[in-house]
């Protein structure tokens, strides 16, 4: 027996699942083309998202009968609604981040929000609203770390909650400047921490 692929995996849990069919204009073998690129596009989701949007598809069949296979578009976008696909998979906007966007983001201290704003919208926080929420929520994170740094380094306990937070909002920091880093070395550039 040969184990299940992840595109085997998408077809079981979401394709077969709704088993729309295709119209008469569309071979088989272009439809089936259609369906494998979209099983392998999300294949990132858990076995938990891809039954959730299978539920979701049922009633986004296309035609009058609405019994035809969504486009690529409708999967898409109810996927993100389910699970977005988590911006690591994503090259170009991973090297947007390396850039000097991300020289300046690290400087700011607004690369976690920065990144969280981009996994919610898909853009980046480009409004003036926008740009004043990632800010605040950068400011807001700081003020925690400070806190409980200075508490800890009086000898005060601090919360474990809060102690909790704070090392899992510095970990998930420290990830990204070293997957941001790991790009930049790709393309021959110093690391953004050794940015200037």
């Amino acid at each position: 027996m040969t184990a299940e692929t992840n595109r085997d995996r998408v077809r079981r849990l979401l394709l077969d699942a709704l088993g729309f069919r295709f119209p008469k204009k569309i071979t088989e073998a272009e439809g089936r083309a259609m369906l494998d690129r979209i099983a392998d596009e999300l294949a990132y989701m858990t076995d938990e998202a891809l039954a959730t949007l299978a539920r979701m598809l049922r009633v986004h069949g296309q035609g009058s009968a609405r019994n035809f296979w969504p486009d690529r578009a409708t999967f898409i976008n109810f996927a993100h609604v389910c699970q977005p696909l988590p911006l690591e998979a994503d090259p170009k906007l991973v090297s947007w981040f390396a850039s000097v966007e991300g020289e300046r983001m690290v400087q700011d201290g607004t690369l976690v929000e920065t990144w969280d704003y981009f996994e919610a919208k898909r853009i980046p926080p480009a409004t003036p609203q926008a740009r004043a929420l990632v800010l605040s929520r950068a400011q807001e994170a700081a003020r925690r770390v400070q806190i409980a740094t200075e508490k800890q380094a009086a000898g005060w306990a601090v919360e474990p909650n809060e102690a909790a937070w704070v090392r899992a909002y510095l970990a998930r920091r420290d990830r990204l400047i070293g997957l941001l880093d790991k790009v930049r070395a790709e393309r021959g550039a110093t690391p953004i921490t050794g940015a200037a």
